[in-house]
């Protein structure tokens, strides 16, 4: 799913460019290619957000989730991660009913040596008068090789989306596979469901949760210097999905934070001393400060000479 993608994206955006980690794991160099992206969605599916947390980034990110979900959303993650100094957050919501449901099947359907649930149709029939009639409507074949190599879109009822389901010989990755099904979409003949074939489809109904642990613990290189030096102290995805008789529905969430290193500006270790002028090219007076002879100690005494400038009265 894209929302850790689109998470990734924001913080691209935020740090100027392209992440960079010491001993970087495969992965970062695939989010930096951004290739899923918010073109991909229609803007009242997604809210995906970056910033830190002294901005009131965690409560913007709650406003834009009411307003966008009208308080449907489901922020599990962004509940559960420490959020300290910054963090990326990006939440998908998608429903797709169909418009007429198909009929449900009672682990009627076979697969991978086990009897599961499934939904279709069986034995269309074509009687305009029968409800699978209806249910047909939203079938079409999209391209037919044999009974183990098809690709099937079942139309929902929103008409910008797309439910499509190939039985296909899988590609060295899901993302060749993906290229592959396209392609025969593209060259295909789509045609309708015809009279006694059937339509089973296992009903699929999940949560999962991915920790990004080869993310976590690795200091960023960012291209305007905002992240350097930090680290993903989280990275979390929740993918919860839904496929049955009545449509699909997917909620999923991405979130990665960390908490920003904070800045002490004490001089507890040897340091330099420099008096100079602004515009001249060396100092008039400099010193190595490195151990705690010339300091005042609690309670001891100041130097012989009282130094006071022109002017300036005695303490």
């Amino acid at each position: 799913c894209s929302t850790f993608q689109l998470a990734w994206n924001k913080l691209c955006y935020f740090t100027g460019g392209p992440i960079k980690m010491r001993r970087a794991p495969a992965m970062v160099d695939i989010l930096n290619q951004r290739k899923a992206a918010k073109k991909d969605l229609d803007k009242a599916s997604y809210v995906a957000m970056v910033g830190l947390v002294e901005h009131g980034i965690e409560e913007r990110i709650r406003q834009a989730l009411d307003r966008k979900f009208r308080g449907q959303a489901e922020p599990e993650l962004l509940s559960s991660v420490p959020i300290e100094g910054w963090v990326m957050y990006a939440y998908l919501a998608k429903s797709l009913p169909f418009r007429w449901a198909f009929d449900r099947f009672q682990g009627g359907l076979r697969f991978g040596g086990q009897m599961v649930d499934s939904f279709g149709i069986e034995q269309f029939l074509g009687d305009e008068q029968r409800n699978e009639a209806k249910m047909a409507t939203q079938v079409t074949v999209l391209d037919h090789r044999s009974n183990d190599d098809l690709v099937v879109e079942l139309r929902a009822k929103a008409k910008g989306d797309q439910l499509i389901l190939a039985k296909v010989p899988p590609e060295a990755s899901l993302a060749e596979t993906i290229t592959m099904v396209e392609k025969r979409i593209a060259d295909g003949k789509p045609t309708s469901m015809r009279e006694m074939e059937d339509l089973f489809v296992p009903v699929l109904d999940f949560k999962v949760v991915r920790y990004y642990k080869e993310l976590c613990g690795k200091q960023f290189k960012t291209a305007n210097g905002r992240l350097d030096n930090e680290e993903m102290g989280a990275a979390l995805q929740s993918i919860r999905f839904r496929l049955d008789e009545r449509g699909a529905v997917l909620k999923s969430e991405g979130v990665g934070a960390g908490g920003m290193t904070k800045r002490n500006l004490v001089f507890d270790k040897p340091f330099l001393v420099l008096l100079k002028r602004r515009e001249a090219e060396n100092p008039y007076f400099a010193m190595w400060v490195g151990n705690a002879d010339l300091m005042i100690l609690p309670g001891g005494a100041k130097a012989d000479e009282d130094l006071r400038l022109p002017g300036e009265k005695p303490e």
